[in-house]
């Protein structure tokens, strides 16, 4: 079962089975997490993760490897905690400021759009509050891919002064990327993306404090240039609240 912590403070513990956005995601590069189920007109189901988790070719250092869209049948192949085949690739990025993947579902895969413990997304969230306006998020991943451990966290920003990122203060390690990122309403913020100190090109401002040790790429500009690249649209499937 999911853990039943329906918040971290700061770090909660649980598993995550299935399909959903916190779940892991195995690919050749090694193992991430999901975030947030997104249908096309066509009624194809796509899941989020990062672009790194498919296309870094080292797993040290940031990197910029371009972005890539993959034709039917030609994506690397996503797979389960035990390995079961679940989809393809059909995009992915990973050139700053933009580090996100998209996964196109198997027919029959079983799925749901519900954050492991803390429910959501109600929706998105594209505010950009200020250096006075703390701000809690919260995330669940797989740190080392292994599926359990520490996976509820949360975070804090003092601010969120870009439109592409968000530097946040907490903790994650290798196998959170790709993981859901959302605010005290639910709403999705964006992904982890990575970890270690990151500095912004106005470190403080009025706007907010721009430096963090986690790494999150905001959502909408991510998935706007997808649905360029792929040439459809998307949209996100919200669920309710734990």
């Amino acid at each position: 079962a999911v853990g039943a912590l329906p918040t971290a403070a700061p770090f909660g513990v649980g598993s995550c089975p299935g399909v959903r956005p916190g779940s892991v995601i195995q690919t050749a590069s090694g193992a991430c997490s999901l975030n947030f189920m997104f249908p096309d007109p066509r009624g194809d189901r796509y899941m989020g993760t990062a672009g790194h988790c498919v296309l870094a070719t080292s797993p040290l250092g940031q990197q910029d490897n371009g972005e890539e869209t993959f034709d039917a049948g030609d994506g690397p192949e996503a797979q389960d905690l035990q390995g079961n085949r679940i989809g393809e690739f059909v995009y992915a990025i990973q050139s700053d400021p933009k580090d996100f993947a998209l996964i196109r579902l198997d027919d029959g895969v079983e799925a749901s759009p519900q954050v492991c413990s803390f429910g959501g997304p109600t929706g998105i969230d594209d505010s950009r509050p200020g250096l006075l306006e703390l701000t809690v998020l919260s995330s669940y991943g797989n740190p080392l891919g292994v599926g359990t451990g520490v996976t509820a966290k949360s975070f804090l920003a003092l601010g969120m002064p870009d439109p592409d990122h968000v530097f946040a203060t907490g903790l994650v390690l290798p196998g959170d990327s790709g993981g859901p990122v959302l605010n005290g309403q639910g709403e999705a913020v964006g992904l982890v993306v990575s970890t270690g100190l990151h500095l912004g090109d106005s470190l403080v401002s009025g706007d907010g404090l721009d430096v963090g040790l986690v790494g999150i790429t905001r959502l909408t500009p991510q998935l706007e240039r997808a649905e360029d690249a792929l040439g459809t649209d998307f949209e996100l499937v919200t669920a309710p609240r734990l």
